[in-house]
């Protein structure tokens, strides 16, 4: 499994896996049968638009269609809608994979147009995409030739970076749990989830940003609910705060 780290802003190191050619083959072969799929229903929609119409308006009806219908989407579908879902095509989104700069970053249209222009070389001259599993099979970051000229990479977002409600209400049994800081109420379920997430983290990678990051947030979350010291075992002085909040809250 090869992976990446991003720095955040708070030099905190978050590692995603990189994904792998076989995710990015499905998600491409999923995206083509989401656009034959529009086509279809493209064609039928300018068929039954038609048929009333004489042969003048019909010719100039029809190359007007088949152009704003079936050629643009066609054409660029793929840059539009990364550009538009933040790196994620229909056939990403359900592969979860993403498309980001190589330091972490949003790609921007730029990115995402250049990756689009490489395809031509990556999969028509390339052998219907043998050429684009070639090289992101054998390159360091498994990038195809359109993310190396992009500076771009694709990685896997299905993991223990997502976080929602149900991940806090499921930290521990709260049953019997009598709380240590009432003050915890002034939290909201965001703060929360930034919580169990750097603890997530430290526990899953424990190198020293994260733990410095990990000990910045329980001096302020101790400051914050009005504690003159933070407890000497913050990373169980976090997990209290979660459980207190969660038997408080709900």
């Amino acid at each position: 499994m090869k992976t990446i780290s991003f720095t955040t802003s708070q030099f905190v190191t978050i590692d995603y896996e990189l994904a792998s050619p076989v995710y990015r083959a499905v998600s491409a072969f999923l995206d083509l049968v989401f656009l034959l799929i529009y086509l279809l229903i493209a064609s039928y929609f300018i068929s039954a638009n038609l048929l009333d119409l004489d042969f003048n308006s019909l010719q100039n009806r029809l190359s007007f269609l088949s152009i704003f219908l079936l050629r643009l989407p066609w054409l660029l579908y793929s840059p539009v809608i990364e550009y538009l879902t933040n790196g994620r095509s229909l056939g990403k989104l359900i592969m979860g994979i993403r498309v980001v700069k190589s330091n972490g970053e949003t790609a921007g249209l730029r990115e995402y147009f250049t990756r689009w222009i490489f395809r031509i070389v990556d999969i028509w001259v390339g052998g219907f995409g043998f050429l684009a599993l070639l090289v992101s099979g054998t390159t360091e970051k498994r990038q195809r030739i359109g993310d190396i000229m992009a500076d771009t990479v694709v990685i896997k977002v299905k993991d223990t970076q997502i976080y929602n409600l149900k991940d806090v209400l499921s930290i521990k049994n709260s049953d019997n749990h009598v709380p240590t800081y009432p003050n915890v109420i002034r939290f909201s379920d965001e703060d929360m989830l930034l919580i169990k997430n750097t603890i997530l983290r430290v526990q899953r990678y424990p190198n020293q940003p994260n733990k410095d990051f990990a000990i910045e947030l329980a001096d302020e979350t101790a400051r914050l609910i009005g504690l003159q010291e933070t407890p000497p075992k913050r990373m169980e002085f976090l997990k209290t705060v979660l459980q207190d909040y969660v038997v408080l809250t709900r």
